[in-house]
């Protein structure tokens, strides 16, 4: 990447970067057209490969500035009292609403990292993702594990919370417009709906 695309205006950057993101979102590494990330910037192809001179040096670069954007909106999550797991995975899926605002395709992107098998790519990415899978390692340091059922494995549920929310966030992208609130709704019910089915009975 050339260095010089941080003179650029923040507003051209931004452009570029979500126009960036929205794409290897969508399509994973592979199959992403820098065709269809200058369409979405709204810039001249040229312009693009003056900053960006091969997809995957992108590629790394997206993904190094999602994931250092994220955890930066995470560090107010860490090092709390001891939480419920799913007060806090809650309170994690309302950060990416969050930073939907600046970057609309943020949580949809890092939630493809994890589905990404281009080995060029995975290996580029590599220490980036393996910071952000630390960072939230961290938030659920503090979880009150004795409210858990005592069947219940906290790998396998970090699994099925996971692959749920994961679908349930795939599945908004692929709306024509993101019902953000209509979102935020769903995982709020199905959390709850969750945590019923894996914590043990309120002895009140």
């Amino acid at each position: 990447m050339n260095a010089k695309f941080f003179d650029l205006k923040k507003e051209k950057q931004d452009r570029m970067i979500n126009g960036a993101m929205k794409v290897f979102a969508l399509n994973g590494y592979k199959r992403a057209s820098t065709d269809e990330m200058v369409k979405e910037a709204g810039i001249s192809k040229g312009l693009w490969f003056h900053y960006f001179d091969s997809k995957l040096g992108l590629y790394s670069f997206i993904t190094e500035y999602a994931i250092r954007y994220m955890n930066m909106e995470l560090q107010a999550m860490i090092n709390r009292e001891p939480q419920d797991y799913f007060a806090t995975r809650l309170q994690f899926e309302k950060t990416k609403l969050m930073v939907r605002k600046s970057y609309p395709y943020i949580p949809l992107f890092l939630a493809s990292l994890e589905k990404e098998r281009d080995e060029d790519a995975l290996l580029a990415v590599m220490d980036s993702v393996e910071a952000y899978r630390n960072s939230i390692k961290k938030i659920y340091e503090n979880v009150d594990e004795s409210r858990f059922r005592d069947s219940v494995k906290r790998t396998q549920l970090d699994m099925t919370v996971g692959y749920t929310l994961d679908g349930l966030l795939f599945e908004a992208y692929e709306e024509p417009v993101f019902d953000e609130e209509g979102y935020r709704k769903v995982i709020t019910e199905y959390l709850a709906m969750m945590k019923d089915c894996f914590e043990k009975e309120s002895e009140e």
